[in-house]
């Protein structure tokens, strides 16, 4: 059976051009620093939480595992010449590349999916769960179904993908590229939602306008994953344009790998509070700071030691310590009012008698 007839080489290419050690450079900087922040994260948690794991933090870490598998996937292709034109490599090549992609789309897809889902988790544990979360929540399971519902749609026989490279008969069943830059636009949209989720909360805080702002930022960090699906968006809009997939092709894959590692980083930065707050006490700044924070003269350690509140919950009424939520994303020792459930404490965190009291809802 003949091999896949290719068509010649524009005049402008230059063979011997490759992406291949930038792209490998690229991806193995984000994902170690990507399982750095994991690292922190978990030695944050248990070291001056000292908590237990939570599900987000096991979702997290599950993340992690799968952008590790993201990075074979990439490395594994570039050994088969991924970044390279396609007319420099030989049917072989092409086919373990398609091969490789085949593979990669599902862990992709898998990858961004447990990072999302642990992130909605987190923001559950701490804001309970709104009608924002669900919509969520289903988006990122559907998006996650329909690549094991169409991927082995592709082509007839499924191994066609792959092995028509090598001349075998068959026939392609979906639009590659329009499939997935449908699924690339669906996943921009979720990671837009989920950045919506602390904000519409975090705006209704009693708080100062510095702090809210400092609080919003915080979450605002997990803006950069966004900018990171939107210009992998773009990477497959140059896909579908172009004949020289194992060359533009390889820039869909570094940026799916780009993508699930800020995504991880960007999800793990308000966890670190507690270890940033440690170090800059050891270095004397927290001191300062919080000495003048506290005016009326309390420690950081006195501020610790509040009364219990009643945590007003969906499921049950349970009582926790303010530093039991707050010291996970942005302070344990300011006065916080909060008003999500304003039928038991009325609007604005005020009670029946107007006096504001500090009500946390803490989903567990």
């Amino acid at each position: 059976m003949a091999a896949f007839s290719m068509p010649p080489a524009p005049a402008e290419v230059d063979l011997r051009e490759t992406k291949v050690t930038s792209n490998m450079v690229v991806v193995s900087v984000l994902f170690s620093l990507s399982a750095v922040f994991v690292g922190l994260r978990i030695f944050t948690r248990l070291n001056y939480q000292r908590k237990k794991l939570d599900m987000d933090d096991h979702l997290m870490n599950a993340g992690l595992v799968l952008n590790a598998a993201n990075l074979a996937c990439c490395i594994i292709a570039a050994r088969f010449g991924l970044g390279k034109h396609m007319w420099a490599l030989d049917s072989q090549e092409m086919r373990h590349i398609s091969l490789i992609h085949f593979a990669f789309l599902f862990v992709y897809a898998w990858s961004v999916s447990v990072i999302k889902l642990s992130i909605i988790t987190f923001y559950r544990r701490i804001f309970g769960m709104s009608w924002l979360c669900w919509l969520c929540t289903f988006l990122t399971i559907g998006y996650l179904l329909a690549h094991h519902v169409v991927l082995p749609l592709f082509a007839s026989p499924v191994s066609y993908y792959w092995d028509k490279y090598l001349g075998n008969a068959g026939r392609m069943c979906v639009d590659e590229p329009k499939f997935i830059l449908a699924m690339a636009i669906i996943n921009l949209i979720g990671d837009i939602l989920i950045l919506c989720i602390p904000i519409r909360k975090v705006l209704r805080l009693q708080l100062p306008p510095t702090q809210k702002a400092a609080v919003i930022v915080t979450f605002l960090l997990g803006s950069f994953v966004c900018f990171a699906s939107l210009y992998r968006i773009i990477t497959i809009v140059r896909f579908a344009d172009s004949i020289d997939m194992s060359w533009t092709k390889s820039d869909v894959f570094i940026w799916s790998l780009v993508e699930p590692s800020i995504g991880i980083i960007s999800a793990c930065l308000p966890t670190l509070r507690p270890l940033l707050t440690k170090g800059l006490e050891k270095a004397g700044v927290g001191s300062r700071v919080g000495g003048a924070r506290s005016g009326s003269g309390k420690s950081r350690q006195e501020g610790d030691r509040i009364n219990l509140v009643e945590t007003i919950s969906q499921r049950r009424v349970r009582k926790v310590q303010k530093k039991d939520v707050l010291d996970e994303t942005v302070g344990g020792d300011e006065e916080w009012h909060w008003t999500a459930d304003e039928d038991d404490v009325g609007k604005h965190g005020k009670s029946g008698n107007g006096d504001a009291v500090p009500v946390l809802v803490v989903h567990r």
